[in-house]
This record gives C-alpha cells, structure tokens and sequence, in this order.
C-alpha cells in the first residue's frame, strides 16, 4: 500500500508563518506523514533559534501528522535537544530520529541517519556530526556537547535494501554536477587571509552571498561548482546496496531527482532508484515522496505558486 511523505527541510531565513501554510499544501496533496529534514532553526530568521524551533515543533505537533525530526548542518545539540525531548513527550506524533533510527512497516523500510559532515556557526563544535570513524554517541568537547552519527551504522540498520528508504540531509557523492542532487555553489580560499578580523584558512569554505561579499572586498577566493555529497555514504550506500535517498543541504539542488546513473528521473514515475533533494524551504520548494514497496516516486512542489 503506498504511503506518501512530505518533506520539509532548509529553513534558515524563512518565516515561521509560512510553515503553517506549506504543511497544509502537502496535506492537501495527500501526504501522510512528514519528515522534517535538517536545518530547522531558521538562524536568519530574525528570531532567537530555540524560539524558532519550539515554535516549528509545536506547529508540527498540532498538525496531526506523524512526524520525523532529522538534525542538519545548523543545529546544536545543546539548544535542540532539550526542545525535542519536550515536544516530543508534548505531542505523541513527533519522533526524535535520533532515538528511532529505524521504521518498519510490511510494505517499506525507514532509514534515518542525521547530522551532517559540514556544520556552521557554533555547530561546528556542538552540533550533530555526520562521521565515519568515531562511534555514535555524545562526546564532550571544550565548547560543550557534540552528537557524532556513524556511518557505518548504516550496515546493521539495513536489512532489506530494496524495501528501504534512507532519509539524510546530506547526500552521498555523485559525480555529476549538472543532473546530481549534491552539486553546490561556493567560494573557496586560496590561500589564508585576514580581513575585517576574520582570519580563513586556506580551503576555508563560503557559501554564494558571503563568498561574493568577500570577493568583492578582494579576498584571495575562488568560485567553484562540483559534486559535493559525502564519498563515505556513497561507499556504504554502494557496499549495501541503498538506492532510494531523500536528502536536502544543498540549495542549489532543491528539487533534483536522479537513478543511481545520474540520470532525470520523471515526476510521479515509481522507480527502484530515487535520489531526491527534497525541499528547501528557503527558496519555498518543498517535496513528497511515495513509497510502496520496492519502488518510489516523487514530486516537486514550488511554493511560490501559492504564495504571489
């Protein structure tokens, strides 16, 4: 029996009402659940991050979905949990990915694996860090607690790989930008640098508007486009056979689906292979997955068609 999944993912600069309204486009649209993909604190959103995602959660909460929470790029571990845990024993439709890994029904499997291999601002040290070398769990650091998520945990999670659909917010390499859900635009420095106080290191990373800023201000960096998906997930994915994954991080991808070829898979089309950059909803693109049995499909959902 087919089950449909909206998902939701890159809030960053987005006003909490819009959420409100986008979740009512999806269940319009005939989803039953939801997933909430990663970077949920909305860090540009004019307000304070923990008011931001009590505020998410408590919307998801009366919306009557049931309803995944996945960790991304922006989050800390000290601000969300404590949030989630509440919410969580608050609203009985809201599930902590983190402590449910894994969801089984007779017809489909899902696979969540949260937190993300490059993090921003404060999360770099106290957030939730996709890794495959040291083991799950919390680790304490000198700028407070870091949530590591193994890889490798991915081996034990999958047991019917043709059933199961893997939620992350961060995508397995590819190795073509031009169709590929993990390509990204970004600056990069070329060497190190100080300016305005800011002192980068070479290889230093900046996402598009920062890196024009710098650029223009004659910061020694360089425009790049590439495949920028985790090479470990595309390992474990390939080693265990994992061809259906939802994903979000990369804006500039918002809404690219491909096989495991790299190649465009259609609108509505159940396929054995599905790769999906689900949603951004800071450029207000969200998406829904359905799943029934072995294969999957997809559709995109532009919200600026129902927000002019």
């Amino acid at each position: 029996m087919t089950k449909t999944y909206g998902v939701i993912s890159d809030l960053h600069g987005v006003d909490i009402r819009v959420v409100p309204p986008a979740i009512g486009i999806l269940k319009h649209e005939g989803i039953d659940a939801l997933v909430l993909n990663g970077d949920l604190i909305g860090e540009r959103s004019g307000l304070d991050p923990a008011d931001y995602f009590a505020a998410l959660l408590e919307i998801v909460g009366n919306c009557g979905l049931e309803t995944y929470v996945l960790m991304g790029s922006h989050e800390e571990v000290g601000l969300c949990e404590p949030i989630l845990d509440y919410f969580t024993s608050k609203h009985g439709n809201i599930v902590n990915t983190l402590r449910q890994r894994k969801m089984e029904t007779p017809d489909h499997h899902l696979v969540f694996l949260p937190g993300s291999d490059w993090r921003s601002g404060n999360a770099v040290n106290r957030g939730y860090a996709l890794d495959h070398q040291n083991q799950t769990g919390v680790y304490s650091t000198e700028a407070g607690l870091i949530y590591v998520v193994n890889i490798n945990d991915l081996r034990q999670l999958i047991t019917d790989p043709e059933k199961t659909l893997v939620f992350s917010h961060v995508p397995r390499k590819f190795a073509n930008p031009e169709t590929c859900v993990d390509m990204a635009e970004f600056w990069e420095a070329r060497q190190q640098f100080e300016l305005q106080g800011l002192v980068c290191k070479a290889g230093s990373i900046f996402p598009g508007p920062v890196g024009s800023h710098l650029a223009q201000q004659g910061a020694p960096i360089k425009f790049k486009r590439e495949n920028r998906g985790n090479k470990f997930l595309a390992e474990v994915f390939e080693q265990t056979g994992i061809r259906k994954n939802i994903t979000g991080h990369f804006h500039e991808s918002a809404g690219r689906t491909h096989d495991e070829e790299g190649k465009t898979v259609e609108e509505g089309l159940f396929v054995s292979d599905l790769f999906y950059n689900a949603s951004c909803l800071d450029r207000l693109m969200v998406g829904m997955v359905s799943v029934d049995g072995t294969k999957a499909a997809y559709e995109n959902i532009n919200l600026q068609e129902y927000f002019r």
